[in-house]
């Protein structure tokens, strides 16, 4: 796992190379084939640059995740998005595999314990904790038991938190990486706050500073900036319309995604 390795130990490794992240979340819509047509479109796209890429997914055991109370309560935002777009591990699998098939590395965001689980039994390279989970200590407990390096993402967690999440992963021996992210979706330009990377990178001069991003999929100039602040890691949400599907504010397009690493190339460069 000699890719991998070098993604957590950038500092170290002079021509290791930054990892770009697909996030498909929910943007499945529930619908395998369109997963898979996701995956092949952005595939089509990151073929055309030197970097690491990686794609990344999103496990709900909704069965326990939801409240029995709140299960059919389709006015609530999240569990409507939840439900509508559920898709059994079978299928996950099915594309999980595909990624793995075309080169990605595969990434899992558990949110809760029983997925934890699935994700460790699914074999995925990374597991990320989500900026919502990042101070859910029974979560955090359940995922340091998985031998798997970890991203991290903070969101809006105070300082003392990242202190307290760092401690804890370095005394457990795992391979981390923090991110910075504004859970704010679509993010505003002028609430970016890309000073946060300089200063995670000088609080944690030993850990890997990444960038998870929710910007307008238009903004291609954020990931310039991120990229001289020194992050090694970069995340977006990304999608395909169809007649079917939209697409949310902040989730790219192939065709988006191509400008925004060809920003990032160019800033490299």
């Amino acid at each position: 796992m000699k890719k991998i390795d070098q993604i957590f130990e950038q500092q170290k490794e002079k021509d290791a190379k930054p990892l770009f992240v697909f996030e498909m979340a929910n943007n499945h819509m529930g619908n395998m084939e369109h997963g898979l047509k996701i995956i092949r479109d952005f595939y089509a796209v990151s073929k055309n640059f030197d970097f690491n890429f990686a794609f990344k997914f999103q496990y709900r055991h909704l069965d326990t995740f939801v409240h029995p109370d709140y299960k059919d309560r389709m006015d609530i935002k999240y569990i409507k998005r939840f439900s509508e777009t559920r898709l059994s591990e079978e299928e996950f699998l099915i594309l999980k595999n595909e990624a793995e098939k075309l080169g990605f590395i595969s990434i899992c965001t558990p949110f809760d314990e029983k997925s934890v689980e699935n994700a460790a039994r699914h074999n995925y390279d990374i597991i990320k904790i989500a900026s919502a989970s990042f101070t859910d200590w029974p979560l955090l407990e359940k995922i340091v038991q998985c031998d798997k390096p970890l991203i991290a993402s903070t969101g809006g967690v105070d300082l003392a938190d990242i202190d307290k999440v760092v401690s804890f992963f370095q005394h457990r021996n795992k391979r981390f990486a923090i991110m910075h992210c504004v859970g704010q979706y679509p993010t505003p330009e002028d609430h970016l706050q890309l000073n946060q990377i300089t200063l995670l990178k000088d609080r944690y001069p030993e850990i890997v500073i990444g960038f998870s991003t929710h910007e307008s999929p238009d903004n291609f100039e954020a990931v310039k900036l991120a990229v001289a602040k020194g992050a090694g890691i970069f995340e977006k949400h990304v999608a395909i319309k169809s007649d079917k599907y939209s697409i949310n504010a902040y989730s790219a397009t192939p065709e988006q995604v191509e400008i925004w690493l060809q920003a990032a190339q160019y800033a490299y460069r």
